[in-house]
């Protein structure tokens, strides 16, 4: 039961509206709705907000309905109003009351919705104390897993489907129905932007401002190549993945214009390469894909070296069941061979090029083998099909 029903119901009191002293907190606008993005508390944080607004914002710019965001400190990629941790309690409060509707997790600024009469789409996540007062059709529950769904985090909130909140949301505030393709995974490293450089020739990237915010790095480990490498080097500062040693003069000439060194640690690898890498002060990470008794054997190699960095593997069981034809995935990483853009490695296998990579959708690959797995965590799956 409700803890302000129980309370009434045991002690005969009925609890009179409460209010939290408001503070003006002026906006150039009147129409908006409030999504609480940003918690302190990983259980009530809730990491797909990035979807919920691209699905949301479009149909609510139509109605002239702006987005104000309850944060901590950070912000989105979207231009919208942003109410951060130094406002008081009383300004938030003042806001909601104004506010065409309320999303989020927070039970104070739900209960303050609620005593306000606002529109709710409130995320249940804590279920030890039942003290909101939400209408139960303004819920949406975490508690259970979604089918064909991967939560990335061990917080229940991210069980739940963004287009879940996106379709309560309009369905709340404008009485309007919307179907929307759905979320499968959002890979860890999605948001990352990488070049991916397979040094078969050497070109200027450019410095456009989508390159510029982009790390790049050569893939020795894909195409062993020094002469293009030290070509590449020459051109701009670059990061280097390899799994075997390259030539010393390279370090010592390019050492300015080596970010880092990734060394991949395969079966059979030679540790000595790493020793060259420190005299001459070059920052270095060691990686992995092996796992069990392969890594097992190699690690010995490494024990005087810095701790091996295992990579996610991806595992796509979230696709048992599903039509994959209807399934497509995004990436903000690209993969670059013979100057032409790829999605993926498979892609660059198979020479499918794309001039627009982050801003195009892409089929699966007609069999998934192990390396499309180890760069899934790159990758934002959906599908089309309404599950």
């Amino acid at each position: 039961m409700n803890l302000l029903k129980s309370f009434a119901s045991t002690t005969g009191l009925q609890p009179s509206k409460s209010y939290i002293y408001e503070k003006l907190y002026p906006l150039d606008f009147d129409r908006y709705i409030i999504l609480d993005t940003q918690s302190s508390n990983a259980n009530f944080h809730y990491v797909f907000w990035f979807r919920v607004i691209e699905l949301i914002e479009p149909v609510l710019s139509k109605h002239g309905i702006k987005i104000v965001h309850f944060i901590e400190d950070k912000k989105y990629h979207f231009n919208h109003t942003y109410v951060d941790n130094s406002t008081q309690l009383s300004q938030r409060a003042y806001l909601i009351r104004k506010a065409l509707l309320f999303c989020g997790s927070s039970k104070l600024y739900s209960l303050i919705a609620s005593e306000n009469n606002i529109k709710q789409c409130f995320l249940k996540t804590d279920y030890s104390l039942d003290n909101t007062l939400v209408k139960d059709e303004e819920v949406i529950h975490s508690d259970k897993a979604r089918k064909h769904f991967l939560n990335p985090t061990a917080a229940k909130i991210n069980n739940i489907r963004p287009e879940e909140i996106a379709k309560k949301i309009l369905k709340t505030l404008l009485d309007e129905d919307h179907s929307f393709d759905n979320t499968l995974s959002v890979g860890k490293v999605y948001s990352t932007q990488n070049l991916e450089v397979i040094p078969d020739c050497t070109f200027k990237i450019g410095n456009s401002s989508k390159s510029a915010k982009s790390e790049i790095v050569i893939r020795m480990d894909y195409l062993f190549s020094e002469e293009n490498l030290d070509s590449q080097l020459s051109m701009e500062a670059c990061a280097i993945v390899t799994s075997k040693a390259f030539n010393k003069n390279i370090l010592i000439n390019k050492k300015n214009k080596i970010k880092k060194v990734y060394f991949r640690v395969d079966k059979d690898s030679d540790s000595s390469f790493l020793d060259l890498l420190e005299e001459n002060k070059i920052n270095y990470d060691i990686i992995t894909t092996l796992s069990g008794p392969d890594l097992d054997k190699e690690k010995i190699k490494f024990i005087n070296y810095k701790k091996i960095n295992k990579l996610n593997s991806l595992s796509l069981d979230f696709l048992e069941g599903l039509d994959k034809s209807k399934v497509y995935f995004k990436t903000n990483k690209i993969v670059i061979k013979s100057g032409k853009t790829f999605a993926s490695k498979w892609h660059s296998k198979v020479l499918v090029n794309s001039a627009d990579v982050r801003n195009s959708s892409f089929q699966l690959p007609p069999a998934i083998d192990q390396s499309f797995k180890d760069e899934a965590d790159y990758f934002y799956f959906l599908t089309s099909e309404q599950i």
